[in-house]
């Protein structure tokens, strides 16, 4: 089945180089139907009629080869310019994303220099995320584009439902005629990419204290506690108290240790947001807790950071996946970071709850329904009263429908909304009941805190 899914996808993609389009073979059809038709009209010998008629025939046969030949050579002249210079190296191309309220993304291209077929059209194709591609398009271009100007630039109302980064491998440059029968076409090599970025969501106003500090500039209402008793030691020294001396560490090494005594500190200038995406179901993920379910927790996060933000909060971004992730030590985070590094990122199991937080720190943990109970049981026995838990739950995404909703959704949506396929994809999912029953269980565990 994978072999035949692969014969399918490459005949497609090598579609995308025919050099002539469905229309001229329609053009073509047409033509030769009409021409057959004609030749068995009756004729009337002797009479100029049938001598006006081989003319206007001859017309619109020289007017029709005229328009093709103009067509088909300012395409060529357009394709042998843009591959000449690729060759030279000359070619630039830069893709970007815009803020947006709606389905669409919208995409900023910029593609230089450009010589564009007379009347004719430029149209893309990008090929991305190993093998997949968009559809042929059109950017919307400035008013002021014209066919003497080289930069192509305009954007393009992509509709994406996913909130990740895309990798353009390549792009596939259309060169047509304004008749649209001729397409030869460049396929240009790039490392481009983009993300969608989450969309703020409304919530309630959250509360969180903070718990550290780097500059003393910021007091607090309540004095916490920093290292001391529980958390490092020195060795003892002659003006220590004798009746801090760490016995146990003596009778194992030799050597006199005291436990530094802790302190009572009234400052603290930013609280730690910490987001776990680990999930104890990953080896079992379909593409609708992959993708869509994904995209929900996402929205979640981005809008409760947006939050804090709001509340003149200084907050640090904490990641599960440092490998996706910007250092934040020196200078607070800007929001156009965190936004990528949250659409960049994905379930995991390999950093579970207890080896992430760091609880000396973490101010706010935001967890998932896919979280551990156990693991968030331990943490809150140990930790209940220094942090805030936010719970997500995903199966939130899809709402639940009463009986008339249900048959509207079976008998009337379309097949092709992808939007009804994950819904559907979650009603029959193997593991939806054992998920829910975590969900409730995790709301009875965060309810008793």
């Amino acid at each position: 089945m994978q072999y035949k899914v692969s014969i399918r996808k490459t005949l497609k993609q090598l579609g995308f180089f025919a050099p002539i389009t469905v229309y001229f073979c329609l053009f073509l059809v047409g033509s030769f139907i009409c021409l057959a038709w004609l030749k068995e009209q009756p004729k009337l010998p002797g009479t100029p009629f049938q001598d006006i008629f081989s003319i206007l025939i001859r017309i619109t046969l020289y007017i029709s080869c005229t328009f093709l030949i103009i067509g088909f050579v300012s395409v060529l002249l357009s394709w042998l310019f843009f591959l000449f210079k690729r060759y030279k190296k000359q070619i630039s191309f830069h893709i970007t994303t815009k803020e947006f309220d709606t389905p669409y993304q919208p995409i900023v291209l910029a593609l230089k220099p450009i010589l564009r077929p007379i009347l004719g059209y430029i149209k893309l194709r990008f090929i991305y995320d190993n093998g997949s591609f968009s559809k042929k398009i059109q950017l919307v271009e400035d008013e002021h584009a014209n066919w003497f100007n080289r930069n192509l630039n305009g954007f393009y109302d992509w509709e994406i439902t996913d909130i990740k980064e895309f990798r353009i491998s390549s792009v596939v440059v259309y060169f047509e005629d304004f008749l649209q029968f001729f397409s030869l076409t460049v396929s240009l090599p790039t490392a481009e990419r983009f993300y969608t970025p989450p969309q703020s969501q409304p919530l309630q106003n959250l509360e969180a204290k903070q718990r550290n500090t780097e500059i003393k500039n910021s007091r607090i209402d309540e004095i916490r506690k920093v290292e001391g008793d529980l958390f490092s030691y020195k060795k003892f020294e002659s003006h220590d108290d004798l009746r801090r001396i760490v016995w146990k560490i003596y009778a194992k090494n030799k050597e006199l240790v005291i436990r530094s005594p802790e302190i009572l500190e009234p400052y603290a200038s930013h609280l730690y947001l910490y987001v776990s995406f680990f999930s104890k179901f990953l080896n079992n993920h379909t593409e609708v807790i992959n993708n869509a379910m994904l995209n929900f927790y996402k929205n979640k996060v981005w809008s409760i950071y947006r939050n804090l933000v709001l509340q003149n909060n200084d907050v640090r971004w904490a990641s599960d996946q440092p490998e996706k992730s910007i250092s934040f030590s020196v200078n607070p985070s800007k929001e156009e970071e965190i936004k990528h590094l949250i659409a960049v990122s994905e379930w995991q199991d390999n950093i579970d709850l207890l080896n992430f937080v760091q609880p000396q720190k973490a101010a706010i943990v935001v967890i998932s329904s896919l979280t551990d109970i156990k693991q968030l049981k331990q943490l809150i026995a140990w930790h209940k009263n220094e942090i805030n838990f936010l719970f997500v739950p995903i199966s939130n995404q899809f709402k639940r429908q009463g009986i008339r909703s249900w048959i509207t959704w079976f008998f009337l949506e379309q097949e092709k909304n992808k939007k009804a396929k994950n819904r559907m994809a979650w009603t029959f999912y193997p593991l939806r009941r054992e998920i829910l029953r975590n969900e409730k269980e995790l709301r009875k565990i965060l309810k008793s805190v």
